[in-house]
């Protein structure tokens, strides 16, 4: 993620290995240090979920209440006969309850699997086929899947080395399902989109 101008010096406290926010703050002050951070419409587990935050992705922070971050700024929840079309999962109500007032909201994450510096790159230091997808979203986790569809795919002529080097490698796809990643190849427009099942092997479009 970008970082955008710092606005405000964060105030930190590190319990064990976990962070406590104690002000309202901005700036890129925080990383997710889990696979997936959901990101909610106010600040508990009851509001509706709208995605997630990503393993090393950073986020600003702009409110603290208890346990939870205010990690944006509101925007419309684009509501349609009292609900939020953002909404993904969970609770999709627009009303104060689930955090949206007058058809805004903000996103909040618990702090849980936030922390003040950046986790280590599982990629670092990869080499070979592995280089090519050592920025894909789960690397860690689906390293040998994620190298052998590269390898299969420009052995076969669908991408090319390059194509790899330019993404980074396999970005989840949660709209397509669990374990679904995709990536580019000959170009960024939809129709150079590949799926790559991770159960499976099977690359699709």
């Amino acid at each position: 993620m970008a970082c955008k101008k710092l606005l405000f010096i964060p105030l930190l406290v590190a319990i064990g290995s976990s962070v406590a926010v104690t002000s309202a703050i901005a700036g890129p002050s925080l990383w997710v240090s889990a696979d997936r951070v959901e990101r909610h419409t106010c600040p508990s587990d009851k509001c509706g979920v709208v995605g997630n935050l990503m393993f090393r992705e950073g986020v600003e922070v702009f409110e603290a209440k208890g346990s939870w971050v205010r990690i944006t700024k509101p925007y419309s929840a684009s509501c349609a006969n009292g609900i939020s079309e953002y909404v993904k999962s969970g609770k999709d109500t627009c009303d104060h309850a689930n955090g949206i007032k007058n058809g805004l909201f903000a996103e909040w994450v618990s702090t849980a699997s936030l922390r003040k510096a950046r986790p280590s790159d599982p990629g670092e230091g990869a080499s070979g086929d592995d280089a090519l997808v050592s920025q894909s979203d789960d690397y860690g986790r689906y390293r040998s899947q994620f190298s052998k569809a590269a390898r299969q795919m420009i052995d076969e002529g669908t991408c090319t080395a390059a194509d790899f080097e330019e993404m980074g490698g396999w970005m989840a796809s949660p709209n397509k399902g669990v374990g679904v990643y995709f990536t580019y190849c000959g170009g960024m427009k939809t129709s150079n989109r590949l799926y790559l099942d991770v159960a499976t092997g099977k690359v699709s479009r």
